[in-house]
């Protein structure tokens, strides 16, 4: 696991980084849960049950918003300053405002009040993950050798569903507890336990190094002042596709992972700990076969398994909305399992080696962090729009499926259009270090 010389090896960078990032995921994964579940009757108690859950997406969608912005902020830290100074922040600041949604008094004690703290903490939560993500995947791809890089690379996208996992199955236990004691303090324990895992991982990424290359491309001092300004210059159209990519994947998870909870267990009355059961179970499964898919790309080519697996999102999507209108178990978790158990892994498995591979290494964490975090706004939104189609008509479910599809599609086209500049901007030495720093 480590090199000769003391620093650590691929693998252990790896863990390092995923162990980090499932604990960063963690925290804001399990606000989508609390979202769904209880804000609508803490926060927004003054309105119906439908417009209250209207209002508990939206600041779930504060915090996709405010994402790209945290791209720019900790991409620019992480190509300036190192990928690791970057993701002590970031992780810090996750632990500190999920703690504060722990202890954040409810509409009933401090009135209107509450919901404004909500949405200031929620938007602080999305700065700090729009800049986790880019330099996570940055650091681990970095240090991978050649030909492992999809493996390698997979472990970040494992390490944030298995947070996921975690954030679930204590919200799925807790659920147990009478709703009495769920909506008085069952809720905030996820969030006062993220403080404590957040020191774990800050633990865990002091022994992480900076990658040999980038370091001493800050050293010649060959990064740009602003790294985002040559990001927008010259690699607009990679941006793109990374954004196009990453809308209907997040967009569909969303749908399964956040919207699912409340539309099943109100709309089709499956039972609260039910849903939050069968989504844990197509998230292990998710989480457990990433890396498989990862090291699959480094043999077989990223483009053509990436496009396969959001073309299996794109038509899943309505497998599984047509199986949760049936109200059965069983059927529920299949259509889970298809949509995220198997195109879900194929796409995380491969996603970040494919955009860590469209951007050279001066520009790459602000370049990987704006195109996601775009894309995040777009899946931020997803349950919102869900929740607004259904309280118009609650059986709307195939015009959501539709709009998730239509966006995997788009995905699979901005994929092709990738590949076009795939021999030019293989991870290598960035061309800036033949000329003068922009």
């Amino acid at each position: 696991m480590g090199k000769r010389d003391g620093t650590p090896g691929p693998l252990r960078v790896a863990l390092s980084a995923s162990i980090g990032n499932l604990l960063e995921w963690y925290d804001f994964f399990i606000y989508g849960t609390a979202a769904a579940l209880v804000f609508n009757k803490l926060f927004f108690s003054g309105l119906s049950p439908a417009v209250g859950t209207v209002a508990a997406f939206a600041t779930l969608a504060v915090g996709y918003v405010i994402r790209p912005l945290g791209g720019i902020v900790f991409g620019h830290i992480g190509d300036r300053y190192g990928r690791k100074k970057a993701l002590y922040l970031t992780l810090g600041l996750m632990g500190l405002t999920t703690f504060g949604i722990g202890i954040l008094p409810t509409n009933a004690v401090i009135g209107q009040s509450a919901a404004v703290g909500l949405v200031v903490l929620r938007a602080v939560q999305g700065l700090a993950l729009g800049g986790e993500m880019g330099n996570a995947q940055t650091l681990t791809v970095e240090h991978a050798p050649p030909g492992r890089r999809g493996f390698y690379g997979s472990f970040l996208h494992a390490g944030s569903f298995f947070g996921l996992v975690i954030g679930t199955t204590i919200f799925a236990i807790l659920s147990l507890l009478p709703d009495e004691q769920f909506l008085s303090w069952g809720w905030r324990l996820p969030f006062l336990i993220g403080v404590l895992i957040a020191g774990v991982g800050l633990f865990l990424r002091r022994a992480v190094t900076e990658p040999e290359q980038h370091a001493k491309l800050r050293e010649a001092g060959l990064v740009p002042k602003l790294p985002v300004v040559k990001v927008i210059r010259h690699h607009y159209k990679e941006v793109l596709v990374a954004t196009v990519l990453s809308g209907g994947p997040n967009t569909i998870f969303y749908m399964v992972s956040v919207f699912a909870l409340s539309y099943g267990t109100t709309q089709f009355h499956v039972s609260r700990t039910m849903m939050l059961t069968l989504v844990t179970i197509a998230v292990a499964l998710l989480a457990a076969t990433i890396p498989g898919w990862g090291a699959l790309s480094d043999r077989l080519g990223r483009s053509g398994l990436l496009i396969a697996g959001l073309l299996g999102m794109s038509a899943f999507i309505f497998v599984f909305f047509a199986l949760l209108a049936t109200g059965n178990s069983w059927l529920i978790m299949l259509g889970a399992v298809l949509v995220l158990g198997l195109g879900g892994a194929v796409v995380n498995g491969i996603a970040p080696a494919f955009y860590c591979e469209l951007f050279p290494a001066d520009v790459r964490s602000s370049a990987v962090s704006l195109g996601q975090q775009l894309a995040g706004v777009v899946g931020g939104f997803a349950p919102l729009v869900a929740s607004a189609i259904v309280t118009r008509d609650a059986t709307g479910w195939g015009w959501i499926a539709a709009y998730c599809a239509v966006l995997g599609v788009l995905g699979a086209i901005a994929v092709t259009f990738g590949r076009n500049h795939w021999d030019d901007v293989r991870i290598q030495e960035s061309k800036s270090t033949e000329q003068e720093p922009v």
